[in-house]
């Protein structure tokens, strides 16, 4: 795997590295609901196995009932997809950006689906002393005024930067003529979502949004996502679009997820309980700088040794993985990635870290 681009969720790969021996290990580099997925799956998968053998919808018309209810979003406002990720290949390619603002560190698939469009990148960084937060907006409008659009993660990914939605909305007014790519992905972890959403507000002619069901409902070996924007920009998606990327399975499940308004309620108050946990006990340990976040991960900047692989070695050893961070432009020191479990694996990973 190019290590530019390797996501979490590999802890073989640094196993090797490390030369330890394989072993099982708590899995803290990928950051999807502790919870597992919602129960009425599980209850259902028998039927929902039978999917497997017809053809699903052409355009993933389960996945685009899901959004209709659960955010009011009309079909024509929606383009579904195997995953946000498809989606984030998709925009560059119908919509041709000469040069892209890409607001990092972030997803690394935002500059890669660029570049492979033919699209000129250029950064726009956070930086850690201000906890990555964004520092002068005048700063971004004077980098907006030479590209043709913005990636930005809200919250963003791996930072948990989250730009406030009236700041975005004053940009994208002020700006008619660049598109912004918002990849709300994570957003149903945080708190009082719907008022900090751009989901939930209506569809505006230069504003895109990638959005992930894989994160929330623990669905990632499903693959399922879209893309909410204007009916214009949506048509031009969706004529550029391959048929039946959503298979069968995604499209019967998708439906059910809007039945699970318990199990969203208690993520995001095992979210926020065992965020605040974590930071505090971090926050206390000496060697390890956290950044907030709103959201199921904490960004962690390790500098108690001159290498982080001291720390990774460490962790695995005692059985658990973190996300190595130093591959993303911006996190090449020392910079490592928590995403929440359980309970008691939050209370695992804090005992190896405070033992170091």
């Amino acid at each position: 795997m190019n290590s530019q681009h390797r996501h979490g969720g590999t802890p073989e790969l640094d196993l090797a590295r490390l030369n330890l021996p394989v072993r099982r290990v708590l899995d803290f580099s990928v950051n999807l609901n502790a919870l597992g997925s919602p129960a009425i799956i599980r209850q259902k998968w028998p039927e929902l196995y039978l999917a497997i053998e017809n053809y699903p919808g052409i355009h993933g018309d389960g996945v685009a009932q899901y959004y209709d209810v659960k955010f009011g979003i009309p079909s024509r406002n929606l383009l579904a997809g195997n995953g946000s990720t498809e989606m984030i290949y998709l925009v560059p390619r119908v919509f041709r950006f000469g040069r892209v603002l890409v607001v990092t560190p972030s997803y690394h698939d935002y500059e890669r689906a660029s570049i492979l469009a033919g699209t000129k990148v250029t950064r726009f960084p956070l930086l850690p002393e201000n906890k990555f937060s964004l520092p002068n907006v005048d700063e971004l409008i004077g980098a907006l005024k030479v590209s043709d659009a913005l990636w930005l993660g809200r919250p963003n990914n791996p930072t948990g930067t989250l730009l406030p939605k009236e700041i975005l909305l004053e940009l994208a007014g002020a700006f008619p003529d660049k598109m912004f790519i918002i990849d709300e992905a994570f957003i149903q972890f945080s708190d009082k979502w719907e008022e900090s959403s751009l989901l939930c507000e209506e569809p505006k002619p230069n504003i895109l949004i990638i959005h992930s069901l894989t994160k929330f409902y623990a669905l990632a070996g499903l693959r399922l996502g879209g893309v909410v924007g204007s009916a214009e920009a949506i048509s031009r998606l969706r004529q550029a679009k391959e048929p039946w990327t959503v298979n069968g399975m995604a499209e019967k499940i998708a439906p059910l997820l809007i039945e699970c308004a318990d199990y969203e309620h208690e993520t995001r108050s095992l979210v926020a309980k065992e965020y605040k946990k974590i930071f505090q006990e971090v926050e206390a340990l000496n060697g390890i700088t956290p950044f907030p976040s709103p959201v199921n991960f904490l960004l962690c900047q390790w500098h108690k040794t001159g290498s982080l692989d001291d720390l990774i070695r460490h962790l695995l050893l005692g059985g658990a993985y973190v996300r190595d961070c130093r591959n993303f432009p911006g996190l090449e020191e020392g910079f490592f990635r928590v995403g929440l479990r359980a309970p008691w694996e939050n209370d695992q990973l804090l005992s190896l870290l405070s033992s170091f």
